[in-house]
């Protein structure tokens, strides 16, 4: 699932990614989590964690970040 669509954050909007990106990152770090792994435990592809890891999350939707960290987190959506 790739998260890439064509639109644009609010400053708002931003700062929610980024801080949702924040905690996947955190998580995937304390669990020693490789690029691979993270993948699979979020549902995510692996370009978009590449992105998460980065931080550079603009391009992919709130919606589809939640929903990782929620799988993340093994809490249902």
């Amino acid at each position: 699932m790739s998260g890439r669509f064509s639109f644009t954050l609010s400053a708002a909007q931003m700062a929610q990614a980024q801080t949702l990106a924040g905690w996947i990152t955190l998580i995937a770090e304390d669990r020693g989590m490789d690029e691979g792994a993270l993948a699979a435990a979020t549902g995510l592809d692996v370009e978009d964690v590449r992105a998460v890891l980065c931080g550079a999350v603009m391009m992919i939707p709130l919606t589809v970040l939640d929903h990782a960290l929620r799988r993340l987190e093994g809490r249902v959506h």
